[in-house]
C-alpha cells in the first residue's frame, strides 16, 4: 500500500508543478494587465475630476447663450427641463405650449436621465429659444400676467 501512496504523492507533486509551469506567463501577462487597468482607472478618475472642475468653472462664468442657431447641438436632460421651468417659474403644462409639444412630453423629459431624444426637428429650436428667455418673455409668450405680492 506504501508504494500506491507513494505514487500518487509523486505523481500530484509533478502535475502541480507542471501546472505551475504552465500558469506561470499567464500569470505574468495578467499582472501587467492589473497593473495597465490599474493607470486607465487612474487617469479616468483624473480626467473626470478635470471635466467636473471645468463644467464647474464654464457655469460660473459663461451666461446664457444668445445664439439661438445652436438647436442641433443642444444638449438638455431631465433636470435641465425641470430646473428650466422652475427657473422660468412655469408649469409643465405651461412648458408643452411653449415647446409647442403634449403635457405628456415635458412629464416623459423630466423624467428622462441623460439627454432627451427630441421626436420633433423643431422642438429643439424651440427648446433653445425657451433656454434663452427670461421669467417675463417666457409670461408674455404665454400671455400669463405677474404675480403681484401683497408687501408691496
Amino acid at each position: 500500500m506504501s508504494i500506491m501512496n507513494e505514487l500518487k504523492a509523486e505523481i500530484s507533486r509533478l502535475s502541480r508543478k507542471e501546472i505551475r509551469k504552465e500558469l506561470e506567463p499567464v500569470k505574468r501577462v495578467n499582472a501587467t494587465q492589473r497593473g495597465l487597468i490599474a493607470n486607465l482607472r487612474r487617469d479616468v478618475t483624473e480626467l473626470q475630476k478635470e471635466v467636473a472642475r471645468l463644467q464647474k468653472a464654464a457655469g460660473k462664468t459663461v451666461s446664457e447663450p444668445s445664439d439661438v442657431e445652436e438647436a442641433p447641438g443642444l444638449r438638455i436632460s431631465g433636470k435641465g427641463v425641470r430646473s428650466l421651468r422652475k427657473r422660468l417659474g412655469i408649469t409643465q403644462i405651461e412648458l408643452s405650449k411653449l415647446a409647442g409639444v403634449s403635457h405628456q412630453s415635458v412629464v416623459r423629459w423630466e423624467k428622462t436621465a441623460g439627454k432627451i431624444p427630441f421626436r420633433k426637428k423643431e422642438t429643439p429650436g424651440r427648446m433653445q429659444q425657451i433656454r434663452t428667455m427670461g421669467k417675463r418673455a417666457a409670461w408674455e409668450a404665454l400671455g400669463k400676467e405677474r404675480k403681484k405680492s401683497k408687501g408691496k
